[in-house]
């Protein structure tokens, strides 16, 4: 039963792990590059600066700054959002089982171990 100890705390450190690299590596989903053209040219006709035409790699802004009909717009917006919290949501999901397990494994751990003293 030790080593069950050890599994849980090995998967619990993996799935934390996985769990964190995705929260730090996910952000908003990327614009393509014909939508990311299409909106620095608009943001450099608006005289935009640079900070401005950096997010027109995100799906959502390069969207609201090139769009001619509201309601797609607002659809396209919404699923890049919707999206973005999918992927948060997951990898949070991931660190605290991960978290979850490794306490688990712990404290099995624990108690083995003062069993067998």
């Amino acid at each position: 039963m030790k080593n069950m100890a050890r599994m849980l705390m090995l998967t619990g450190a993996i799935t934390l792990l996985i769990g964190a690299i995705l929260g730090f590596t996910g952000g908003p989903p990327e614009a393509d590059a014909a939508l990311a053209a299409q909106c620095r040219t608009k943001m450099t006709a608006r005289n935009a600066d640079t900070a401005l035409l950096a997010q027109c790699k995100e799906v959502a802004f390069a969207t609201a700054m090139t769009a001619t009909d509201a309601n797609a717009a607002a659809k396209a917006i919404s699923a890049a959002n919707n999206r973005e919290i999918g992927g948060n949501s997951f990898a949070l999901f991931l660190m605290g089982f991960g978290v979850v397990l490794l306490m688990v494994g712990f404290l099995q751990g624990r108690k083995r171990q003062g069993a067998s003293d």
